[in-house]
């Protein structure tokens, strides 16, 4: 039986099972490979844009005697994987933006049933956003914490009601109030804005995003003052 890290035991948490699954970037596909020992889910595809990362993932699945049950599949994010293969989707590891891309260059994910469950590294508001706007709910988003370092997980389900919500939101999302390693991610975001912020004044560039982050700002301190 596998054992997983703090990171993607917290992502297995999230993960629905009963149907379809795709890991996306799954490197030694540790967390499909968990999941089907523990009964999680029954089948899931692990697909990889390198040939590197799928021998490995090979060479782990042979070890456990798992390699019918978890199919490989070499894919640049979900380009090389079919509609009626996917129910739900595992992103981890991945910068935010570039988690953005992947599924936006795949918009048949927008459909009833869909669930997502994302870890992204950096730039969790581009995630947030696209998720938002494609009509997704967010349901849950935590942090935990892996070798003294925090890593936000949510998961999201297909509502088919895109929402623009306030910038700020983007950037906490329902993190703020949240204790243990959500507070520490919540610092950590907030000096990045304050840091950004502070450098485009004094360079004087990029008047919309200097507005932007003054508004990411105002919203955190708004919420801090709603939770006193």
């Amino acid at each position: 039986m596998i054992t997983l890290s703090a990171r993607l035991q917290a992502v297995a948490s999230l993960v629905h099972g009963g149907g379809r699954l795709v890991d996306v970037g799954t490197d030694h596909a540790y967390l499909p490979l968990y999941l089907i020992e523990n009964g999680i889910i029954d089948s899931a595809i692990a697909s990889d844009i390198g040939e590197g990362p799928l021998a490995n993932a090979r060479k782990t699945l042979i070890n456990s005697r798992a390699e019918d049950k978890i199919p490989l599949r070499l894919s640049d994010g979900l380009m090389n994987i079919s509609p009626e293969e996917a129910d739900e989707i595992v992103i981890c590891g991945m910068g935010g933006n570039l988690i953005d891309e992947i599924l936006s260059a795949a918009p048949w994910i927008c459909r009833p049933g869909m669930h997502l469950v994302l870890q992204p590294m950096t730039h969790s508001e581009d995630v947030r956003r696209c998720l938002c706007l494609k009509g997704f709910e967010i349901q849950r988003e935590f942090c935990t914490e892996d070798k003294g370092r925090v890593y936000l997980v949510m998961d999201a389900v297909w509502k088919d009601a895109a929402d623009r919500k306030a910038d700020g939101y983007y950037y906490f999302g329902s993190l703020i109030g949240q204790i243990g390693p959500a507070e520490k991610y919540i610092r950590g975001q907030l000096k990045w804005v304050k840091t950004r912020l502070r450098a485009l004044r004094e360079a004087q560039r990029y008047p919309e995003e200097q507005a932007l982050l003054s508004r990411v700002l105002d919203y955190y301190y708004g919420e801090i003052n709603e939770s006193i």
